[in-house]
């Protein structure tokens, strides 16, 4: 525990201090700008409202999921709203969030291999110089590889545990979907896939009926604002526009679209244009997502070798865990291949990739963890 716990340590002093160099070598970077989520927050705070993520718009919004806009609120109600500080703050939060999520890839690679495997894990995500800027993004990054880890770590230590455990974690995918619903698209997958495995449905239906009922109070509220149903986000095929067709139109830009249209009428229509799109162009649009799905494993791109090592480490893990006969390949498998589909559909940045980093760097921890033990037995024969 001791161990565990100097990996939370480290990491969260290593993150601070790099943000604290950043913010002073790039003191603009304190600026909240045309940021989303700060948009958001602030009319939040100011008018009680969760509206206006972008600048000269008004009226409610969907564009993102609640919790992290409502975090950043906090920041503001005790900092001041868009202030130098209250952006540092929530650049603090994000380091702890990292540095959790060190804990939850230690756990991970402990759960799977052994207590070497999570610790070699947690010490490759703690020193990882890519993720250790994460923080420094002004968004819901870090948060995202936090609950998506910690939502994965309960779906393997299930087992056939009580109906309380199955709830419990349902609640945690849950919250998933309230900081991101793209964080959700694994979870169906992994249901069918627990069913098939136990030949039990009722726990699996226990655990998507207490994910779905966190997320019913956010549907009812987007449900009475736009009179549709919208999955958490409104922006789906939106991104998928503009990752096909161009951002132009994007509500940051120039155009005024989104502005004038408001955001029912900016969604439906440019939503419409995509589906037209994928009807009319199949297939552009594969070769396209193709190419995204490449770039999506690369990035970030100027940490391309680490990031090759982590994932040539982490196919190694999944080769030798399938060779002796781990259950635990098919759960990995499931959402590394899934959560990925929506970005090689529309956008691909470094920061959309991060939430699935936490499965990696476990993977890699028991890969290292594994290939010592080969060659330990080797060299015994």
């Amino acid at each position: 525990m001791k161990r565990a716990l100097s990996l939370v340590g480290v990491g969260l002093l290593l993150r601070v201090l790099v943000v604290l160099y950043l913010v002073h070598v790039r003191p603009n970077a304190l600026a909240w700008g045309i940021n989303e989520a700060g948009g958001i927050a602030r009319w939040i705070v100011l008018q009680h409202s969760f509206s206006t993520p972008f600048h000269d718009a008004t009226g409610p919004t969907a564009w993102l999921g609640p919790v992290y806009p409502a975090l950043v609120a906090v920041s503001f109600l005790f900092l001041g709203v868009l202030t130098p500080a209250s952006a540092l703050a929530v650049m603090i939060f994000n380091a702890i969030c990292s540095a959790l999520t060190g804990w939850v890839v230690y756990r991970i690679a402990r759960f799977v291999v052994n207590e070497r495997a999570g610790l070699i894990a947690g010490w490759l995500w703690t020193l990882s110089p890519y993720v250790m800027l994460m923080p420094f993004i002004l968004w819901d990054t870090s948060l995202s590889a936090l609950v998506l880890g910690y939502a994965f770590l309960r779906t393997l230590e299930l087992n056939n545990g009580r109906a309380r455990d199955w709830m419990l974690c349902g609640v945690t995918w849950g919250l998933a979907g309230l900081v991101g619903p793209s964080l959700l698209v694994p979870l169906p997958f992994l249901l069918v896939y627990m069913g098939m495995k136990t030949k039990r449905w009722i726990p699996s239906a226990i655990l998507a009926g207490t994910a779905f009922l966190v997320l019913v109070p956010w549907l009812v509220r987007d449900y009475v604002v736009f009179h549709r149903f919208i999955p958490v986000r409104s922006n789906g095929l939106a991104e998928i526009y503009f990752g096909n067709l161009g951002s132009e139109v994007h509500p940051l830009g120039p155009s005024m679209e989104y502005q004038k249209l408001g955001e029912p009428a900016f969604v439906s229509q440019y939503g419409s244009r995509a589906l037209e799109y994928l009807k009319e162009s199949p297939g552009k649009f594969l070769r396209d997502s193709a190419h995204r799905a490449i770039d999506f494993w690369m990035y970030p791109a100027g940490y391309w070798p680490i990031t090759v090592l982590i994932e040539l480490a982490a196919l190694a893990a999944l080769v030798l865990l399938f060779r002796r006969g781990s259950a635990m390949v098919a759960p990995f498998l499931i959402v590394l291949a899934t959560y990925p589909l929506i970005y090689y559909a529309s956008l691909v940045f470094s920061r959309y990739r991060h939430p699935i980093e936490p499965l990696l760097y476990a993977l890699a921890g028991c890969s290292f963890s594994l290939l010592r033990k080969t060659e330990l037995r080797r060299a015994e024969l």
